[in-house]
C-alpha cells in the first residue's frame, strides 16, 4: 500500500481524480516523479492496473477476503469511504477473523463521520 501512496497517489492527488498542487518541496524524488506520472482526470497507470488486476483476482474468487480488502483499502486511501465500506463488511463476511478488514472498516465509518457524509 505504501508503495501505490508514493508512487500512484502523490502527495497531493487522489487515485481516482485529477490532483491539485504540487507536491510539497519535502517530498523524495520518486514521490515528485509518481506525481509527475499522475494522469490527468484520473488515476495513474500503476493504480489502474492493481484495480484491473483485484477486480478480476475478486471475479475468479469471490470469497477472496485479502483481495476484497486490499481494493476497500484503495477507496480508503483514497478518501471514498462510501464505497469502502461496503467492501469491508463483505470481507468480515466471508472472514470474520480478518483484522485489516475490520481496522479498515473501523477507519472508514470513522472517515464518513468526520466529513458529515451520509
Amino acid at each position: 500500500m505504501t508503495y501505490l501512496v508514493l508512487q500512484g497517489f502523490g502527495v497531493t492527488g487522489s487515485v481516482f481524480g485529477k490532483a491539485t498542487g504540487a507536491p510539497p518541496a519535502s517530498t523524495s524524488d520518486r514521490t515528485q516523479q509518481g506525481s509527475q506520472e499522475r494522469v490527468e482526470g484520473g488515476p495513474p497507470p500503476a493504480v489502474v492496473e492493481q484495480l484491473r488486476t483485484l477486480r478480476h483476482r475478486i471475479a475468479a474468487h469471490p470469497d477472496d477476503d485479502v483481495a476484497i480488502t486490499q481494493l476497500a483499502d484503495m477507496y480508503l486511501a483514497a478518501n471514498r469511504f462510501s464505497d469502502a465500506i461496503p467492501l469491508y463488511r463483505r470481507a468480515l463476511t466471508v472472514n470474520p477473523h480478518n483484522v485489516a478488514a475490520a481496522a479498515g472498516l473501523s477507519e472508514a465509518q470513522d472517515g464518513v463521520r468526520q466529513s458529515g457524509a451520509p
